[in-house]
């Protein structure tokens, strides 16, 4: 059975991720840390042969993406799709995350975006910030899973079971992906800047995502099962 092995990897550490705000969409450049936290996990990833690297349109993605091929020394293609972004936060793109988050969560009887994920879900909390969004764009969390599963795929059917591929990612993503396919290992409840994820895609006769392992920045990332 063909099997698909995707690294994915949250991008550096932006100016948004230090004001606590979401982007969603938006961008923000890199900080120095972020450059710093991806010549890390470079380091970690060298001894891989990938095939592709994919990442979102995003400015944070590709540039994520160029720091590592350029560590790396790789002449790897670098394939950048919409279906790849973040969640679209609407109105609330560059607000305050933690604030917000108590605002919707306080709405239902709950303290913060934590306690709300615990008593529902993580696609429900999406859910919830959307239904509050004063522009009505937000995405739902079937809107943002029509389009990320589109992603991963196209990802699927481009490559072989051969050689992995390389997914510069976003921490929304990262975390709806594994509340919903390894909800055992969703902790912490955010990944972390430019840490490694590790999946394995077939399709059965639709697409099944295995997590192998889940905000990693060692070795022990690109070995095991």
């Amino acid at each position: 059975m063909k099997e698909v092995t995707v690294y994915l990897v949250r991008h550096g550490e932006t100016y948004f991720n230090i004001f606590d705000e979401f982007q969603g969409w938006s961008d923000t450049p890199l900080t120095a840390h972020g450059q710093q936290q991806l010549a890390i996990t470079a380091r970690i990833l060298q001894p891989l042969i990938f095939s592709k690297i994919y990442t979102s349109d995003t400015a944070r993605a590709m540039t994520s993406a160029a720091q590592i091929q350029q560590i790396n020394q790789w002449q790897l293609p670098v394939i950048s799709w919409a279906d790849l972004r973040e969640h679209f936060y609407g109105a609330f793109e560059g607000k305050n995350v933690t604030a917000t988050w108590q605002l919707i969560a306080q709405s239902h009887q709950y303290r913060d975006y934590a306690d709300l994920v615990a008593h529902y879900s993580v696609d429900t909390a999406q859910d919830f910030l959307a239904a509050v969004d004063p522009a009505q764009l937000a995405e739902t969390s079937a809107q943002f899973w029509t389009r990320f599963l589109s992603g991963l795929q196209r990802i699927f059917h481009e490559n072989q079971s051969d050689r992995p591929v390389l997914l510069i990612s976003h921490s929304a993503n990262i975390r709806a992906l594994i509340a919903r396919f390894a909800p055992d290992q969703l902790s912490p409840l955010n990944p972390e800047n430019s840490k490694i994820t590790k999946v394995r895609l077939t399709m059965t006769p639709t697409l099944t995502i295995k997590v192998v392992s889940y905000n990693q920045q060692s070795q022990r990332v690109i070995k095991g099962d």
